[in-house]
């Protein structure tokens, strides 16, 4: 099950929180301002350079915050800037956020069509193969395989239609392979660690995994 709050509770003014958007590779620190209804006022974020960094009315943005010593996410939308006693970002205040758990990236099971080129122990690239994920994360997916693969295999994947990305294709490496039960004919499930994915594209992926999470909430699992 998730660990989705209410956000609300865990979002309050003074709280530090860090942002990342999909054009910079680094996250920006900022503070929470004030909270006005469905409205998030946070500090106007400074870059390496110490310049103000201003989004694009409407962007989505990945936010990261710690409170009671543990550490949440969410994903919200910048709507204007404003300028006060001091500059400001007004966000969208967003309905729930997600304590991350122990594990780099939370997994989702999410059955997505796939195509996968296994490279052989020879350096050669196999056959274009359909199959199927059976979860996925900010860094890596599992899929169901026919057959036994070894640890460190390298793997070319392709996804299509993924929300906000359209076609993902990178180079994966296989982390595990374990048998599963099985009435078909893919008996294995096989973990791989996605390469060279860069902070754009996993930020959406992570959006994408998020708002799944979210459906699932919305089919009755309460929140804390």
């Amino acid at each position: 099950m998730p660990d989705i709050f209410s956000a609300e509770r865990v979002l309050q003014i003074g709280q530090r929180i860090e942002f990342f958007l999909d054009n910079m590779t680094e996250g920006v620190s900022s503070r929470i301002e004030d909270i006005q209804g469905k409205k998030l006022v946070v500090a106007m974020p400074l870059d390496s350079k110490k310049r103000p960094v201003i989004p694009v009315s409407n962007d989505h943005i990945y936010g990261s915050a710690i409170s009671k010593g543990c550490q949440y996410r969410f994903f919200t939308t910048y709507r204007d800037k404003a300028m006060d006693t001091i500059p400001v970002w007004i966000l969208d205040m967003p309905d729930t956020v997600e304590r991350c758990q122990n594990r780099e990236f939370v997994r989702v099971h999410v059955s997505m069509p796939i195509k996968i080129r296994m490279m052989d122990e020879e350096g050669s690239w196999g056959p274009l193969t359909k199959t199927t994920t059976v979860d996925i994360s900010g860094g890596g997916l599992a899929f169901s395989w026919p057959k036994r693969v070894k640890e460190g295999t390298s793997v070319s994947i392709e996804i299509n239609n993924l929300p906000k990305i359209g076609t993902l294709s990178l180079m994966c490496v296989v982390a595990q392979c374990r048998a599963i039960e099985k009435d078909d004919a893919a008996n294995y499930l096989i973990g791989v660690r996605m390469l060279n994915l860069t902070r754009p594209i996993r930020n959406k992926l992570i959006k994408f995994i998020f708002d799944i999470q979210c459906q699932n909430l919305a089919k009755g699992v309460k929140l804390y």
